[in-house]
């Protein structure tokens, strides 16, 4: 691949992986709720690009946006999982982990705490992982990408993997950065007006993006391929 080639692929890249979308919103509200939570969550949603890599590399991935059902299948997995998320952020109210009413928590409590902190950047990677690996635009975008930028007459694996491994780095760079950047600033959105308005906010806007897939998933059901573009993450 050539230099120029290798740039334009990096600022395309780039591109898409900080444009707000389903990961991007994942991370800036659970690193609302803490610093450790959101590089949990950027974990997740790193692990999950791996998993596209790999998908890539092995030529699975484009089989899988070529297939019509298989297509259909994740748009209805990644529909109904920001659906749950965005009604679960709606029903949810902010809260803490240590009673307010003890200037020294218990031994008991800090326990608790801990036990809570444990299950929640689980939960935080768990959400990251799965938003990531359902959203069928990623496939799209390792799928319909990557082959571009792959040069003719060598076999595609290698460079398929470099290529996809180049987004996943971004991912990296990027997602930490935000989580990190997002709990620094975010002491006024932590006040619980603030927390509750964003609570509103986030959860409409993965509902909305749960009724733009199943207005997609509509339309691909209308014809016999699923669609060619890309949309943000």
């Amino acid at each position: 691949m050539l230099s120029g080639e290798l740039v334009t692929f990096v600022g395309v890249a780039a591109a898409m992986v900080v444009l707000p979308g389903a990961d991007f919103t994942m991370v800036v509200r659970n690193a609302l709720d803490g610093r450790k939570l959101g590089l949990a969550t950027a974990g997740g949603i790193i692990s999950g690009l791996l998993l596209h890599s790999s998908l890539a590399a092995l030529g699975i991935a484009a089989l899988m946006i070529a297939s019509a059902t298989a297509y259909r299948v994740i748009q209805f997995v990644g529909m109904g999982y920001l659906c749950y998320l965005g009604i679960r952020l709606l029903c949810s109210r902010p809260g803490t982990d240590l009673p307010s009413g003890r200037a020294v928590p218990s031994e008991n409590d800090v326990r608790r705490h801990r036990r809570i902190q444990g299950s929640g950047l689980w939960r935080a990677y768990r959400q990251g992982l799965v938003t990531d690996v359902t959203n069928p635009k990623v496939f799209v975008f390792f799928a319909s990408l990557i082959p571009q930028f792959v040069p003719t007459g060598v076999p595609v694996g290698p460079p398929t993997a470099m290529l996809a491994l180049l987004i996943v780095l971004l991912a990296v760079i990027w997602y930490p950065i935000l989580a990190v950047t997002v709990d620094r600033a975010g002491g006024f959105l932590r006040r619980p007006v603030a927390a509750r308005t964003l609570n509103l906010l986030t959860g409409l806007t993965l509902l909305g993006l749960s009724l733009h897939l199943a207005t997609e998933l509509t339309l691909l059901l209308d014809g016999p391929e699923p669609p060619a573009r890309l949309g943000s993450r």
